[in-house]
């Protein structure tokens, strides 16, 4: 037996989540089947290195509204592969890229390519099993290529389910989903984070989830916070990098920070919302990282709250 490979069990993820997992979901992660190889010192080096050389390079993108037009020719491409009718396509390419992923403040060599991805279903097939089952209307936004919803179509067969972008082609391959799974109640629509359309209105019983995709605001949130007090939904869920979630004294979660600056990646969220369940405004549900991640971030911490309905 070589014991430098390791094999995630549902109870692995139990203690990182520190939650109880249902029969459900376990099983979703037996099926996954997560094998990896622990890295040796020589490797980890290897991989530290790699990642303070990006840390130092001047070359590397900032996050912000001025990709705006990447993220429209990224998706076109997705879209252009689903018309081909490859209905995994819709996968972001970015997934399983370095064939190396975060876990318990350590790195893993997966053993399979949909490693970090099937990692972030289970984040998500825990969070939307506790919170979506029930839930009349989902929205999720900045949902890209609409790969999230198919996981929440999965675990509520009956809710009207939106996917909100910016970019048009994320409408586009939404239509075509829709289409291609006879999903009548399955929805698009444009959105901007820093713009939101004050006329578009949210349903009752509504549930409001975002998956690394206000990651891309930086610290200008605040326009969808106020969105989000004024609409009202029973819960707002996000699954994105959290610094303040994270151990500055921690070699690899303080290279993760780092990161965050470096890509101008989302800052000052829970900072935010701690101040508004301060003055009454809403309430924190939860508030924790995963320990999951990919190479360069543990980005897959989770702040889930409420507004506050004041009669």
């Amino acid at each position: 037996m070589n014991n430098n490979r390791i094999h995630l069990t549902p109870r692995d993820f139990e203690v990182v989540f520190q939650d109880n997992l249902s029969e459900f979901v376990k099983k979703k992660i037996k099926h996954f089947n997560f094998l990896a190889q622990m890295v040796s010192v020589q490797d980890r080096d290897k991989i530290l290195l790699k990642i303070i050389k990006t840390l130092l390079d001047p070359q590397v993108a900032k996050a912000g509204r001025h990709r705006q037009l990447q993220w429209e020719k990224g998706w076109a491409e997705n879209l252009k592969a689903l018309k081909s009718h490859k209905i995994e396509s819709i996968i972001p390419l970015y997934f399983g890229k370095y064939n190396v992923v975060r876990w318990r403040q350590e790195f893993l060599r997966p053993r399979s390519s949909n490693f970090e991805y099937n990692m972030l279903a289970v984040i998500q097939y825990w969070l939307f099993d506790k919170y979506l089952r029930s839930a009349e209307c989902i929205y999720e936004f900045g949902c890209g290529t609409g790969h999230n919803l198919l996981r929440v179509r999965e675990i509520n067969p009956k809710a009207q389910i939106w996917g909100l972008d910016w970019t048009h082609s994320s409408q586009e391959i939404i239509k075509m989903i829709s289409a291609d799974k006879n999903d009548s109640r399955l929805f698009a629509d444009n959105f901007d984070f820093s713009n939101p359309d004050k006329n578009f209105s949210l349903n009752k019983k509504s549930v409001v989830y975002t998956v690394a995709a206000l990651e891309q605001l930086g610290d200008n949130f605040q326009p969808f916070i106020d969105f989000l007090l004024e609409k009202k939904p029973e819960i707002c869920l996000h699954i994105e990098p959290i610094a303040e979630l994270l151990n500055e004294e921690n070699l690899v979660d303080y290279l993760s920070i780092l990161y965050f600056k470096k890509r101008n990646y989302l800052s000052g969220f829970l900072l935010k919302l701690r101040e508004l369940k301060e003055a009454g405004k809403i309430k924190i549900h939860m508030a924790k990282r995963t320990f999951i991640g990919s190479l360069y971030i543990e980005g897959y911490s989770v702040v889930v709250w409420s507004p506050v309905f004041k009669t």
